[in-house]
């Protein structure tokens, strides 16, 4: 058997106060007195009352949450971001659905459409590859309100949180430049996306920039444990690298775990630097210098997007753009002594 529920008729007659007096304190509204908000939450604490999401859902058509869909749960970037993500939900009393679309569209398809059945409120998306880009009008056509994250598609017309790759990977090549590197080569991922086109254009700025020379740009699968032969492609370019920039810190991490097995010393042999500055990035052997992004931060500006959307249906498109910051650790080599 189950227990029976209590309900906002039996908190207010433990606490002595009418069921809108109740109701007021469970929206948290601030017409109720400090006092009295006091006793009936103790109230609430003793019966362990939950809140019935689904009734509330009934009266307002407001299911109080909404649905999250990322491209991998490899990187860890994207714990960082629910995580920011879930911190402005809460406040605003709202539950996350999260889901991994593998980076398949055909799957971001499905989960968009499970998460209409389930009545989210609206979808904070990071696009897969290949991503039609009538997906934000089709959204629209649902009445599913939409903020795209680190990934966009179809121009300016859905609100956007992303970070600064641009000025990001501007900031590690200089700093390789400073520090006497001049040949660099970017290890890529192969997914084309708007994510890998802003890294990719933030190198070849900084090497109009600095002069650098572009010692060439390769490519290897987003996974733990390696960077899928990138060292035989990376020791067979032309001009011999100093310095590899990477598209983030997991391929960085797996490139330094090959380099190492191939008999070279990452961070004096050659250098490497990340992106993203995940927690495993002071603990890479050698430590990786990087660049912070602040995922944690990009999901709480996504969050905020998402709640002004709702509360705003018909508002100008906003965008929210995290500025990085450089990390520098032991993988750098400096070549100027």
């Amino acid at each position: 058997m189950t227990a029976k529920r209590p309900t906002l008729e039996d908190i207010a007659k433990v606490a002595g106060v009418s069921r809108a007096t109740v109701s007021l304190v469970v929206r948290n509204s601030p017409l109720v007195a400090d006092q009295t908000r006091q006793r009936v939450a103790q109230v609430m604490a003793d019966l362990d009352y939950v809140r019935n999401i689904g009734a509330a859902k009934l009266r307002s058509n407001n299911s109080h949450t909404i649905g999250v869909v990322v491209p991998n749960l490899v990187n860890s970037f994207f714990t960082e971001f629910l995580g920011g993500v879930e911190h402005v939900m809460g406040q605003h009393d709202r539950v996350v659905l999260l889901a991994n679309s593998k980076d398949d569209p055909h799957i971001q398809d499905e989960i968009l459409q499970r998460f209409r059945g389930h009545g989210v409120d609206g979808v904070i998306l990071c696009p897969a590859e290949g991503t039609q880009t009538d997906l934000p009008q089709r959204m629209r056509s649902w009445g599913l309100p939409l903020v795209q994250a680190l990934r966009h598609v179809g121009g300016d017309q859905t609100d956007y949180a992303g970070a600064d790759y641009v000025n990001g990977v501007g900031l590690a090549l200089r700093y390789l430049v400073e520090l006497g590197h001049k040949r660099i080569a970017f290890l890529s991922v192969p997914a084309h996306t708007s994510a890998r086109d802003d890294r990719l254009r933030g190198f070849h700025l900084a090497l109009q920039e600095t002069g650098a020379e572009n010692a060439g740009i390769l490519e290897a699968d987003l996974k733990w444990g390696g960077a899928g032969g990138a060292v035989d492609a990376l020791m067979a370019l032309p001009t011999k690298p100093t310095a590899v920039l990477c598209f983030n810190d997991v391929l960085a991490a797996g490139l330094m775990l090959d380099l190492r097995r191939a008999g070279y010393k990452p961070g004096r042999d050659i250098s490497v630097i990340g992106l993203d500055d995940l927690p495993m990035a002071e603990l890479a052997f050698p430590p990786l210098t990087t660049v912070a992004m602040h995922p944690n931060l990009i999901g709480a500006g996504a969050a905020r997007l998402l709640a002004r959307r709702l509360a705003e249906p018909d508002a100008v498109p906003d965008h929210y753009t995290q500025a990085p910051n450089f990390v520098a650790r032991e993988s750098v080599a400096d070549l100027r002594a």
